[in-house]
């Protein structure tokens, strides 16, 4: 794709450094609980953002819609069974969000494939590998048991900020929230999807609660550039 169509469709989402939406308020104590865990765990998410080289504020924007999400809707949450299903049968089987950065098996799986795919990741990350000789059904179970740690969370997301850095690599970003647009919406709807696509779908209003909901929503890449603006 031509870099002019990425700068072209990138001015017509209308992410913009001075929305004024006050999301704080619209989300209120979930908001607050988010920006909260944030500050308590402030050293180990600066640890990683050292280690991996990733700018603080903008690695933790792409999740933070998700830290919101998690407090909205941790009350009703229950994935035993579903994790069960996946250990034994696979993400094709049962694919659900886990943790706070609500992370699925099948995107762990897919940055497992693109570390290994690129020598230069396979260096870095290569504590995120597992071991392809054991059985698939113990590689699963690891899987699932590392998603419920923040911590082993915050590896991934560094991970797939690699990985975009290398997929996008010729975009010619104007600013960082131009960027921070084409990768929140990547962490949201999938990376392996092109920069045009993802970009045309930045605009699509399904945060929190998916696509099927009929209430008012937001979408998913302005509350992080909300985020962003708003806590340097």
């Amino acid at each position: 794709m031509r870099v002019t169509t990425i700068i072209i469709i990138l001015l017509l989402t209308g992410f913009r450094a001075g929305n004024q939406n006050k999301y704080e308020i619209l989300f209120q104590e979930d908001y607050a609980d988010a920006k909260q865990f944030v500050k308590s765990n402030c050293t180990d998410f600066k640890n990683a953002c050292f280690v991996y080289k990733h700018g603080f504020l903008f690695s933790t924007a792409i999740v933070f819609p998700e830290l919101l999400r998690y407090s909205v809707i941790k009350d009703i949450m229950e994935t035993t069974a579903l994790e069960l299903v996946y250990v034994n049968y696979g993400h094709k089987a049962a694919d659900f969000s886990i943790g706070r950065f609500q992370m699925k098996p099948s995107f762990i799986e897919s940055v497992e494939n693109e570390i290994l795919k690129n020598d230069s990741l396979s260096v870095v990350y290569q504590n995120l590998l597992l071991n392809q000789e054991i059985p698939e059904q113990e590689q699963r179970q690891i899987r699932v048991n590392r998603l419920k740690s923040y911590k082993w969370q915050i590896n991934y997301l560094h991970a797939f900020i690699a990985i975009c850095d290398e997929r996008f690599k010729y975009i010619n970003f104007k600013n960082i929230n131009d960027k921070l647009t084409l990768y929140a919406t990547a962490y949201n709807s999938g990376f392996y999807q092109s920069a045009e696509t993802l970009l045309k779908n930045a605009a699509k209003k399904c945060f929190p609660y998916g696509e099927k909901y009929e209430g008012t929503q937001y979408a998913y890449c302005d509350i992080s550039n909300y985020y962003f603006n708003f806590n340097h």
